[in-house]
């Protein structure tokens, strides 16, 4: 008895065959940004991969991920530079400078930036002198003051930028402080005159202090016009200011600004030792 044999079906075209997935869909195109016709796909964005047909499931997921980068990309703007550089009389380089950088442009922030909002930064208490006594810190941060030293001290601060005091005290007693104003604020002891600390506080992300050779890089900064201010509590500079600066930035700039002092830093007596710490 013969059998009688089934024909094989005929090879299916499986040229605009697409595996459904949650990036894909047949019906409703608008949903998730992306149209197929005639086995090329398309986005939103203007990305078309003629040459990407799909060729089953593989294939889309292929011309997917190429579109994808495509449309994703943009030419990347590197941001400027700064190598700012302070000088003496002499052509040596300054340490300890505070540089902020000032949008020329911007609008000033009236608020704290909220990214620092629980950033703490520490002036600490030792052998009777503030440590670090410059601070340069962003407006919004907290400053933290314990006291290491053997003996207690009363931190206070009558400056307009910010006003407050800790009453006597050792160890780590006081929680850390909110300096939501920009301006100088000046820390000194109630019970110990010679101690004298500084806190610049600046709206600008863009600030700090020149190292040992009395330079200091900034980074990322938006192309722009920039003021450039050089603070330091013993500059003695003509008209008693701190010096500033213009600085116009183009996209990928590297400029190398530099501040020349006329005149030498005047001798540091607040932080000398005391005689009498034996005394304690």
């Amino acid at each position: 008895m013969r059998t009688r044999s089934t024909p094989a079906p005929p090879p299916r075209d499986t040229r605009h065959d697409i595996e459904q997935s949650p990036l894909l869909t047949y019906g409703d195109e608008r949903k998730r940004g992306l149209r197929l016709k005639s086995g090329i796909m398309r986005t939103d964005s203007g990305c078309r991969a003629s040459k990407c047909r799909t060729s089953g499931a593989s294939g889309a997921r292929a011309a997917l991920a190429l579109c994808t980068l495509l449309s994703a990309w943009q030419p990347l703007t590197r941001a400027a530079e700064l190598r700012v550089s302070v000088l003496d009389n002499k052509g040596h380089g300054v340490a300890g400078i505070v540089i902020v950088a000032e949008s020329a442009t911007a609008p000033p922030a009236t608020a704290p930036p909220a990214k620092h909002a629980a950033h703490v930064e520490v002036m600490d208490q030792h052998n009777m002198q503030f440590v670090p006594s410059i601070l340069v810190i962003q407006t919004g941060t907290a400053v933290d003051f314990p006291n290491s030293d053997q003996i207690e001290h009363q931190v206070y601060s009558f400056s307009p930028a910010k006003s407050f005091q800790l009453s006597l005290y050792a160890g780590h007693k006081y929680p850390p402080i909110m300096f939501d104003r920009p301006g100088l604020v000046t820390v000194g002891c109630n019970i110990h005159d010679f101690m004298i600390g500084y806190i610049y506080v600046t709206n600008s992300t863009f600030f700090g202090r020149t190292d040992a050779d009395g330079q200091l890089q900034l980074h990322g900064l938006p192309a722009g016009s920039y003021t450039l201010t050089a603070w330091h509590p013993l500059l003695q500079e003509p008209g008693g200011t701190s010096p500033q600066m213009p600085v116009s930035l183009a996209a990928n700039d590297h400029a190398t600004p530099v501040f020349r002092l006329t005149r030498p830093l005047r001798m540091d007596m607040n932080h000398m030792e005391d005689k009498r710490w034996s005394e304690y």
